[in-house]
């Protein structure tokens, strides 16, 4: 009998309680001047941000010796199954680490999924698949729902500086040129192969907040039932205000939350990035 389990990565921003659910996350890691912390469990959003402009802060990924031991865990968990739904190999490394333990582990039948996607827009497959784990979908069923539904997720979003993008090397395709001094702010997504790129350019932060509702509204179309999260990283916005805007832009909201970004996507972005993630049901 098949016993599921899903990993996906602190990237994926996914801010439920796990308790009891065969969900799980492997933190990424930071290292701010030499000494390494794990994302969320060891150091906040508000640490990070607070030390970013003048402490030498970067990001890790999990080692192979962290995927293994959470093998181990959800073997001895009962688990039988395993689907690993990281963020993009586009952005990050953590897929193919986690692909080159799988290879010669032993006990656990194990399939990755590249969501091509990062934050909640990743997170939303793991939320989908566990779904499917509790309503009792098979393993192969839910692999193949999980990669025919991928495009049905975006996130767009927007950070008040590009300094912290082009630092971390996660800047992609996004220009970047005079845009800080020009007060450009880029609206940012993930292209098909999963990689940053620019969608629109606004002058002033506030024109780039208003450009990602309606980049949201262009994505979700004609369709009827969708789920959205508002993420953050320290926005100095008022975010109940901006929610019953997105509220009022997006009628079909099924499920809407906010939410802070993982501390080690912060340190990409920097304080003041916004964005709206997207699922359509």
């Amino acid at each position: 009998m098949q016993k599921i389990a899903i990993l996906a990565d602190s990237g994926s921003d996914i801010q439920i309680d796990l308790k009891g659910l065969p969900l799980y996350i492997l933190p990424l890691r930071i290292i701010i001047d030499g000494k390494e912390y794990i994302d969320k469990k060891e150091i906040t959003l508000k640490e990070v941000l607070s030390q970013i402009d003048h402490k030498k802060v970067t990001t890790s990924l999990p080692s192979p010796k962290d995927i293994e031991e959470t093998f181990d865990l959800i073997k001895k968990d009962g688990f039988t199954h395993v689907i690993c739904i990281p963020i993009s190999k586009g952005l990050s490394g953590t897929m193919n680490i986690i692909r080159q333990i799988a290879e010669d582990y032993k006990g656990l039948n194990i399939h990755i999924i590249d969501t091509k996607n990062i934050s909640m827009a990743s997170g939303y497959s793991s939320l989908e698949a566990l779904d499917m784990i509790q309503s009792g979908k098979d393993f192969d069923m839910i692999i193949e729902s999980i990669n025919q539904r991928l495009t049905l997720k975006k996130v767009f979003f927007t950070v008040d500086k590009l300094v912290y993008l082009k630092r971390g090397g996660r800047i992609g395709l996004v220009s970047a040129t005079v845009a800080d001094i020009l007060k450009i702010k880029p609206v940012i997504t993930c292209n098909p192969e999963g990689v940053y790129y620019t969608v629109k350019k606004q002058r002033g932060y506030q024109h780039a907040v208003n450009e990602l509702i309606e980049q949201v509204k262009t994505f979700v179309g004609d369709s009827k039932s969708y789920d959205v999260t508002l993420m953050n990283s320290d926005s100095l916005l008022d975010l109940n205000q901006l929610s019953e805007k997105i509220k009022a832009s997006l009628p079909f909201i099924k499920n809407f939350n906010i939410s802070n970004i993982t501390p080690a996507l912060a340190i990409h972005t920097g304080p003041e990035a916004l964005g709206i993630a997207v699922s359509i049901r």
